[in-house]
């Protein structure tokens, strides 16, 4: 029977509600064996309790801490996987992360939620954790989002509803599995082995804080904010459409004068679905010829995970350039 390790960080899944308060962490471990006894069914199972929060606690330091734990599983040959239970609104941070941080992964990794905890009535917790589990036991080796049905690559995942068990998606790549009565594995979706490194680079020390990341609306005046981007490295303009921006004369110098100086500036859509197109229409045209950053297909929280993993391995902005072009975990389209 394979063994399989679990790691808690926390999240709804293992809360109980207070009185008629808010909902609190409990104790998860304990939950799991009471409420879904058959997991011992599936697999020789083993806890690891790294630290039990709401997702929004969640910090970068602790994104690390998991990838050392599943780092230590894959050189001991400890465990087949590593399922991590995890809150719902950060978790596309976290497994996208661990992408990034472990591109020459090679076991499965899968990160779960739920949208209600395990000890309340109609909890999608229990088929979230048991999908997870066969999700590992059988799906690929590389980090996966599971929720409902669906094992998305970790990368690709964005929740997409804070109602809806259906509570992630995966806007520009379809799922890599989908279970129903049986499992249906799109095997030709895998990241293949190939495009792993051979020797995958040391953990980083540590991460970086996040880069400033700017959605633009109508009628924003932004010319506080990028005239003082002195205690920022790195700058992620969420744009309109195809990256559509209408930059004033200000502004621009404000972006030149940063990139100059080092800083990393890159450009993606608001829109869900789709890619960058910088040449479709001038405005974006005028943010290419000034050098900023293109960043495809990619989601949100696979660009800003991306770009602190870059920054944290003291990469220039002109590699970071090439390495923002190229999939390292298979989190884009490449760009052409």
């Amino acid at each position: 029977m394979k063994k399989i390790l679990f790691v808690v960080t926390g999240g709804t899944l293992g809360m109980r509600p207070k009185g008629d308060g808010p909902l609190v962490p409990s104790e998860a471990v304990s939950d799991l064996v009471h409420f879904i006894p058959e997991l011992e069914e599936y697999a020789q199972i083993e806890f690891d309790i790294l630290c039990n929060l709401d997702s929004t606690l969640i910090t970068p330091d602790i994104w690390l801490k998991m990838a050392q734990r599943i780092e230590q599983v894959q050189e001991q040959r400890s465990h087949h996987g590593v399922v991590i239970l995890h809150g719902t609104d950060t978790l596309a941070f976290s497994a996208s992360s661990l992408s990034f941080l472990l591109p020459g992964l090679q076991i499965p990794v899968v990160v779960t939620g739920s949208q209600k905890p395990l000890a309340m009535t109609r909890s999608d917790a229990r088929n979230n954790v048991l999908g997870a589990l066969e999700a590992c036991l059988d799906g690929p080796t590389e980090v996966m989002v599971f929720f409902n049905q669906s094992a998305f690559r970790g990368n690709r995942a964005t929740k997409s509803s804070i109602n809806d068990y259906n509570a992630f998606s995966s806007p520009n790549y379809p799922p890599l599995g989908k279970v129903g009565m049986h499992w249906e594995w799109n095997h030709d979706l895998f990241w293949p082995m190939t495009r792993r490194p051979s020797i995958a680079p040391s953990l980083p020390k540590s991460l970086p804080h996040a880069p400033l990341v700017l959605p633009w609306v109508p009628g924003l005046d932004p010319g506080d904010v990028l005239q003082n981007l002195k205690h920022q490295w790195g700058l992620v303009l969420e744009a309109y459409g195809t990256g559509n921006l209408p930059l004033s004369p200000s502004s621009r110098e404000a972006l030149l004068q940063f990139m100059t100086k080092g800083g990393i500036v890159c450009v993606r859509s608001q829109v869900q679905e789709g890619a960058t197109r910088l040449q479709t229409y001038q405005p974006g045209k005028e943010l290419l010829e000034m050098g900023i950053i293109p960043a495809g297909d990619m989601t949100r929280e696979a660009l800003v995970t991306k770009l602190m993993v870059i920054k944290s391995y003291g990469m220039s902005a002109e590699k970071a350039r090439f390495q923002l072009g190229h999939s390292w975990a298979g989190e884009m389209d490449e760009i052409a």
